[in-house]
């Protein structure tokens, strides 16, 4: 981790909903190759904060800067045009469609010929040994890549979600819960991928989760959401979840 390098940093970043303030200047800072988690209880404003680092939702309030530049963000397309990739355990792909088409959808890779930019002819073979290629450097193996999305299990499919998010360039990868309601193997090797892609790729990747235990296997640093508001955020080497739960639920621990 570079902590000299910061390449996402939100500055009084808030998002109104009418009267409701689900996310109340907040302040973050993402350095290069560092992994942060954004805690907090239901209601605390997570999903809402990345949902605008990300485009999903537009910023009521607040600045956001890559790599020291203040951009707009005001959809995914933004996003991405800027290195930020969501990764969604469920959304962003389509059942009965193989891992290759799920990999290049909306991004299709057409015939370089007369036929296929004009007919719009897919070179599927490209995009299957494009697939198999990017599935192998994040260590997933598939025994049939033609098979459908959804015939994987969890774990594979994040993985192609996750390979996708890394083939297009995203730099800064945005996790959402990526070990909800897989079995204790899936979680592990979603674990293991997340690790994986930011020794070997070098990514800033921030991820919201529940579990605690997880949280503190894979992150440098934690930031803690409470009502909209960021109350701390502490470095995970000079904390232990006990603190952390309490700061989450505002209950101080004996």
């Amino acid at each position: 981790m570079e902590r000299e390098k910061v390449v996402l940093e939100v500055k009084k970043l808030s998002k109104h909903f009418g009267g409701l303030k689900a996310v109340d200047e907040v302040d973050m800072q993402l350095y290069k190759n560092e992994i942060i988690a954004i805690v907090g209880d239901n209601g605390a404003g997570k999903s809402t904060l990345i949902k605008t680092i990300s485009g999903m939702l537009k910023k009521t309030l607040g600045q956001i800067y890559i790599n020291g530049n203040e951009v707009e963000i005001n959809s995914p397309l933004d996003a991405r045009k800027n290195g930020i990739e969501t990764v969604y355990q469920s959304e962003g792909i389509i059942n009965g469609f193989d891992a290759s088409a799920n990999l290049f959808l909306g991004r299709e890779k057409l015939f370089n010929n007369f036929f296929g930019k004009t007919l719009r002819i897919m070179d599927n073979r490209y995009m299957k040994r494009e697939t198999e290629k990017m599935l192998d450097r994040v260590g997933v193996k598939l025994k049939n890549l033609s098979a459908d999305i959804d015939d994987l299990s969890g774990g594979q499919r994040q993985s192609v979600i996750v390979g996708r998010a890394v083939y297009w360039g995203g730099r800064i990868l945005i996790f959402d819960e990526p070990t909800n309601n897989l079995g204790a193997e899936q979680q592990r090797r979603v674990i293991d991928l997340i690790k994986k892609i930011r020794e070997e790729y070098e990514l800033s990747i921030i991820i919201i989760s529940h579990n605690i235990a997880h949280v503190f296997e894979l992150v440098d640093r934690i930031i803690i959401l409470r009502n909209g508001v960021k109350i701390g955020e502490r470095l995970k080497n000079e904390t232990n979840p006990t603190e952390i739960i309490s700061m989450i639920t505002g209950i101080i621990s004996n």
